[in-house]
């Protein structure tokens, strides 16, 4: 190299060799696989520092034009093979802001489901007499070890855009062009993105199905635990009637039960495989895309090429059902918190799930419920952000799509974090009972029934009864009682209807129980234990179901795994012996 001098005013000296370097490879006087010179004779040619070079390099190193080779040196990056009809690489912003970030979230979640939906399509091809068995055995002996492999060995290059591009790259380099290239017969990355994608969230959604139905299972143990202890029933979080704890765990257990109906059911949209769609409009090759999609463990195909490539409506289906869930949880821990304060004092939480402050000693923060409150706020961020990138898009593969997934897969750890955080805080919970239960006996919360009780004894209208005690409790907020008297509504029934009531003292003092209160519910549902048992019994049993059609579904994945195992050992195996 000559001697270079830098003097591009008001621009960095590494951009301008970022820059240099860059023109070399492009007009092709760097060719792809050369070695750039040592540091050291850049540091010459261009008379800087070699801080500055290596911020060159690394800048270029991280767009993928240069790749490092521990004890080597660095490299030229071979072009990518499926940019030919492109003159220039991508540029760097497109790289860190597009490519990499993408690049990045695919290799930590779709490298396994990568490998299968290569392998099953390698098997398509032979099954259907497309590729030779002599040329199947050749690729699948070369990826079946891959999956004992870090992800990394692929490599994430994003000059080659995406990890499907950087996997037939790798394939290339290994095998050569010939017999790599046949695995991409029939087949695209508008089809293999999809059909990857499906097969991650399920791997995802079989993790937060046993997230949630151990939650519900917790939640109807505590029912259990908590029979016929009282406590009161809030409508606009003022007192409104007497419950049971168990009650209201049974409440928050049926509404969760609804959560993962929904859940399980949105299963059905996403277990259908694109494979086979190949750009949108199919292929003139025999392939056999049910085949691929046994192999792969769905249930069948998204039959039509175009909706294949192009839906993406199990996103919005399944971060619309995280939303509801979420807002299930946070309405359940709303009341938990609430229930904490040194004004309710109905419940505490273990010290493993809360937090300090670091000026005030006598403080325990419920740090737990706290942020299973806020993160829920995710949940239903991610569905707007997903909607909001669809709307607006024609009905077709575009690049578009591929800005669903961050928000979702951000929405699926949330949820998962939510579940685990929720299911913890509810291992090691404390309730004072004689709290709640003197709370629900002095707070009027009884008082509808005792206008029921008037209904029922001295024959007059629900209406009247409620206007008599209703005067009543306007009453008695001029005087310091605590408790209505039976001669303070006699005298106001006396008023309002031309006659006291027909109680008695002792059904007055067992009408101001809350347990009493509870204990005369008949109608179905009700916080009566017949009814609360009844209640568990069927929640137990719905949560049976739910956990068959899990296991269903795990058994159904296993069987697909079964029978692509079976049938790679019949392609692999034949040419032995």
């Amino acid at each position: 190299m000559n001697s270079n001098s830098l003097n591009q005013k008001g621009i960095s000296l590494y951009y301008q060799i970022e820059t240099y370097i860059r023109t070399k490879i492009e007009s092709g006087e760097w060719s792809p696989g050369e070695k750039l010179p040592t540091e050291t004779e850049l540091c010459q040619y261009f008379g800087v520092s070699r801080t500055t070079i290596r911020q060159a390099v690394n800048s270029m190193v991280g767009s993928g034009l240069l790749v490092r080779r521990q004890g080597s040196g660095t490299y030229v990056t071979q072009p990518a093979y499926a940019r030919n009809r492109l003159s220039t690489q991508p540029s760097d912003s497109v790289c860190r802001y597009i490519y990499m970030p993408i690049l990045q979230e695919d290799m930590a979640r779709s490298y396994q489901n990568l490998l299968l939906t290569h392998i099953s399509h390698i098997l398509m091809l032979w099954e259907q007499s497309l590729i030779s068995r002599e040329d199947g055995k050749k690729l699948l002996d070369f990826i079946l070890p891959l999956r004992d492999m870090h992800p990394q060995v692929i490599g994430s290059n994003p000059l080659n855009e995406d990890y499907c591009l950087n996997f037939e790259q790798y394939l290339i380099s290994n095998l050569g062009i010939d017999l790599a290239g046949k695995i991409y017969i029939a087949r695209s990355r508008n089809d293999m993105t999809p059909t990857v994608i499906r097969m991650s969230i399920r791997d995802s959604l079989l993790i937060i199905y046993d997230c949630l139905l151990s939650l519900v299972r917790r939640i109807l143990t505590l029912a259990e635990e908590n029979q016929e202890y009282i406590i009161t029933g809030y409508t606009h979080s003022m007192p409104a009637q007497p419950i049971t704890l168990d009650h209201y765990f049974l409440a928050i257990a049926e509404a969760l039960t609804r959560d993962l109906d929904r859940l399980l059911f949105a299963y059905g949209t996403l277990n259908l495989s694109p494979l086979g769609a190949c750009a949108m409009a199919g292929t003139s090759f025999p392939i056999n895309r049910e085949y691929t999609a046994q192999l792969l463990g769905f249930d069948g195909i998204v039959t039509n090429t175009l909706d294949a490539v192009a839906t993406r409506d199990y996103l919005l289906e399944l971060s619309a059902d995280f939303s509801t869930l979420g807002s299930t949880l946070a309405r359940f821990t709303q009341d938990l918190y609430l229930w904490s304060t040194a004004e309710f004092d109905y419940v505490s939480f273990s010290d493993s799930f809360s937090c300090c402050s670091s000026i005030m000693p006598q403080k325990k923060n419920p740090l737990s419920i706290e942020h299973i409150k806020s993160k829920s706020s995710h949940l239903t961020s991610a569905y707007l952000d997903i909607i909001m990138c669809l709307k607006g898009t024609g009905y077709e593969h575009c690049r578009d799509l591929f800005e669903c997934m961050p928000p979702f897969w951000n929405a699926v750890e949330q949820l998962t974090g939510i579940l685990e955080l929720t299911l913890g805080t509810l291992r090691d919970i404390t309730f004072h009972y004689e709290r709640m239960e003197q709370m629900a006996d002095t707070n009027d919360s009884t008082l509808t029934d005792i206008a029921d009780f008037l209904v029922q004894k001295d024959h007059i209208s629900f209406r009247s009864a409620h206007n008599v005690i209703a005067s009543a409790v306007r009453e008695k907020g001029k005087s310091a009682v605590g408790h209505i008297t039976l001669n303070q509504l006699n005298s106001i029934s006396k008023e309002h209807l031309g006659h006291p009531t027909s109680l008695t003292e002792k059904e007055w003092v067992s009408l101001q129980s809350a347990r009493s209160s509870i204990r005369h519910k008949k109608s179905e549902g009700s916080p009566a234990q017949n009814h609360c048992r009844k209640m568990l019994l069927s929640l137990r049993m719905a949560a049976d179901r739910s956990s068959e059609q899990i296991n269903k579904i795990t058994n159904s994945l296993q069987l697909a795994e079964k029978f692509r195992n079976e049938q790679i050992a019949a392609l692999v195996e034949s040419g032995t012996g």
